[in-house]
């Protein structure tokens, strides 16, 4: 009775494996044939903005901000890195936490980058916390920011 048992449960496990073999095998057939059809679709039917839009962001790019380079970590949006010359250079650090902007909790960093970004001239408050001390609150004027690569 024990081996038969056995027997049929090496049988169902190998007709598992197999199936989920089947399955992962035909995803990847499936996403490769995706992107063979997308990669030809681009190149013969579509246009070249691509190319210029990547040659453009090679050069660099231009914004209206405050020249804090912001990332997510964890539960938290936190500055990476300061751009020289900027509005947050000698105010912003990184490592410190943002809390709020304006009176507002963005949640994710894409809401933070667009409550950072504005009209050059205009004013932003931000709410920081750091681990030695504290909360406090900065006002920023925006400026336009040139990123060069």
């Amino acid at each position: 009775m024990q081996n038969s048992e056995t027997d049929t449960n090496l049988a169902t496990s190998i007709s598992r494996w197999r199936t989920a073999r089947k399955i992962i095998l035909g995803s990847i057939i499936l996403a490769g044939s995706m992107a063979t059809s997308a990669a030809l679709l681009q190149r013969y039917a579509g246009t070249n903005c691509k190319a210029q839009q990547q040659r453009v962001a090679e050069r660099g790019y231009t914004y209206s901000g405050i020249g804090a380079v912001i990332q997510q970590r964890g539960e938290f949006v936190v500055v990476r890195d300061v751009l020289p010359g900027a509005p947050a250079d000698g105010v912003l650090r990184e490592g410190m936490h943002l809390v709020s902007v304006d009176g507002m909790y963005p949640v994710s960093v894409e809401d933070w980058a667009a409550a950072l970004r504005g009209p050059s001239g205009t004013s932003v408050t931000i709410e920081v916390a750091t681990r030695c001390s504290g909360h406090k609150f900065v006002t920023l004027e925006r400026q336009l920011i040139r990123v060069q690569k």
